[in-house]
């Protein structure tokens, strides 16, 4: 009854004609207890179409015989179809999902699986649920991280009343206020006419913190300027900069830069502007010897520096990290539309390297990590040589679904 239910959910929003007798019944040894690509997959990777990667997730989903694995893919589905306009179908996708990680009777597996498919279903516009789900959390700061990330998707909608309800519903009341600041600068300028900079303001001069001032002094200013206010913008950045000269320490310089440039990038200000930026962000990085600032650094503007067309300097950033994961998550957060054949050189080369990690499940979840860069940067091809190196079946066929979008 499940497999059947999944079918008449999925099937009509990926146009599928029929699902062969084999994977309902659940006949296909190698994709339900192999764990290696299997027959769907390897076909649609053949000669890849949006309907194929639909169709070959939908089939693997039948033909899986653990909840869990049947849940990850069902989130890949439920995130394609939201980028392809499916909203409803998304969320009904999603909640089969839900379904099928309730179903493993592991409350770690449930916990895990609220914690993405949260996020995802106020991207489709249902936050009430996604808020309803939250509330099963359990771990606090697990409730937090999934809680800013719901308000980040409404934020970044324009949505800024379910945002702020998302934001009020964290335990600390400090950290709300400055995660809406970080993610106001998101949201489209049309949206902000109710946003309150004035009662802002107040807010932020409530820390005497020099680094908070200052960093909430820049979130003024790019707020003012999306408002229509170069004023108000101009005030605000004048007073940060004479405040910044009471940031005595080399690593809290570098990091007030970092954040002021990312500020200014999220808020999509002047070119000029964001260069002025950039170039003081440089002069104070520079001087900065701990790994673990260098490390927060790159995270807050190698995506700007690619952007700007430095993409060798931010790739350069990669080597701060260790760990192949990070150097992956790090590596698949660049878009560069100057320099896409270099960046995709990159990935290939990161790709190679794992083949190093031991195990299926650690070797395909750095893929996976890759795999958003290629999609990030619309490189369907090399989007489609990540997913044909993935080595378990599941994964393979979450790839394909999350390449959907961007086939034909």
């Amino acid at each position: 009854m499940k497999k059947l239910v999944i079918a008449a959910v999925v099937a009509p929003a990926i146009t599928l004609m029929a699902v062969p007798a084999q994977a309902q019944n659940g006949e296909n040894g190698a994709a339900a207890s192999g764990h290696q690509p299997n027959e769907y997959t390897l076909a649609c990777l053949d000669a890849p179409t949006r309907d194929c990667a639909f169709s070959a997730a939908l089939q693997t989903v039948i033909a899986e015989e653990f909840g869990v694995e049947r849940s990850k893919v069902l989130v890949a589905v439920a995130r394609a179809l939201i980028e392809t306009g499916q909203q409803q179908q998304a969320i009904e996708t999603l909640m089969l999902a839900l379904d099928e990680a309730r179903s493993v009777n592991l409350s770690l597996v449930t916990q895990e699986k609220i914690s993405e498919i949260a996020p995802l279903l106020a991207r489709a516009g249902d936050t009430a649920g996604a808020l309803a789900l939250i509330e099963e959390l359990q771990i606090p700061s697990v409730k937090q991280r999934v809680l800013i990330s719901v308000a980040r998707e409404n934020f970044v909608a324009g949505r800024i009343g379910e945002a702020e309800v998302a934001l009020s519903q964290m335990s600390s009341e400090t950290r709300a206020f400055w995660q809406k600041l970080r993610l106001l600068p998101l949201a489209p300028s049309g949206s902000l006419a109710s946003v309150n900079v004035a009662e802002l303001e107040t807010q932020v001069r409530a820390f005497e913190q020099p680094d908070r001032l200052y960093r909430g002094l820049v979130a003024l200013a790019v707020l003012s300027d999306k408002k229509g206010e170069p004023a108000d913008r101009q005030s605000y950045l004048m007073e940060a900069n004479e405040l910044f000269a009471g940031l005595l320490s080399l690593n809290d310089r570098a990091l007030a830069t970092a954040h002021r440039l990312r500020a200014m990038y999220d808020g999509n200000m002047a070119p000029a502007l964001i260069q002025e930026s950039y170039d003081l962000m440089l002069l104070h990085a520079s001087r900065v010897r701990s790994l673990e600032t260098l490390a927060s650094v790159a995270e807050l503007v190698g995506v700007v520096e690619a952007s700007l067309g430095n993409l060798e300097a931010a790739v350069q950033r990669m080597d701060i990290f260790t760990d192949l994961p990070d150097k992956a998550r790090y590596l698949s957060s660049l878009r560069s539309d100057t320099d896409e054949g270099s960046l995709a050189v990159e990935i290939r080369m990161l790709l190679r390297e794992i083949v190093d990690l031991e195990g299926v499940y650690e070797r395909d979840l750095v893929r996976l990590q890759l795999l958003e860069g290629a999609l990030g940067n619309d490189n369907l091809l090399l989007a489609t040589r990540v997913i044909a190196a993935i080595e378990d079946d599941d994964n393979q066929a979450r790839g394909l679904a999350l390449a959907a979008p961007l086939l034909q």
